[in-house]
Order: structure tokens, then sequence, then C-alpha cells
């Protein structure tokens, strides 16, 4: 998985395969996430690493985003 964080204020929007792929077609659909800015508290979200695309790369070159390689993530539910 990659753990995306977002370092702007303002939301990022990022280009990613979607999970559900478009029957009938040889090619992926891609769909839009969008990240909120750092002020909204939820600025981090994690993508599985077949979901990635070049356009991630291109974002984090430009500064506005940061990703790392994480092994497992645990949602945690209000105990």
């Amino acid at each position: 998985m990659i753990e995306i964080k977002n370092k702007t204020r303002a939301p990022v929007q990022l280009v990613v395969r979607s999970r559900v792929g478009v029957p009938g077609s040889g090619s992926k659909a891609f769909t839009t996430l969008i990240i909120p800015g750092i002020g909204k508290g939820k600025h981090t979200y994690y993508l599985e690493d077949e979901r990635s695309t070049e356009y991630v790369d291109r974002i984090e070159k430009m500064g506005f985003i940061t990703t790392k390689k994480v092994k497992k993530h645990k949602e945690t539910k209000g105990e």
C-alpha cells in the first residue's frame, strides 16, 4: 500500500485506476481521488499499489503530496 499525505491547505486531485473495470473493455477505467487539505484533519489516504499511476508521481515531484510505502494499514474502529 501507498500512504499519500497532502502537504497543502488546498485539496489535491489525483487520477488513479478505478477499483471496478469497464466490462467488455480491454483498458482500465480511471477515476479521480480528492485528498482534503491539512486543515480538514483527514489529509492522509491509503492507496493500493496496483491503483497508482504516473500522475501520482508527477504531483509528488511538484511538491503537493508525499508518498510512502506501507506494508499493511489497519483501520481502527471506535472501541
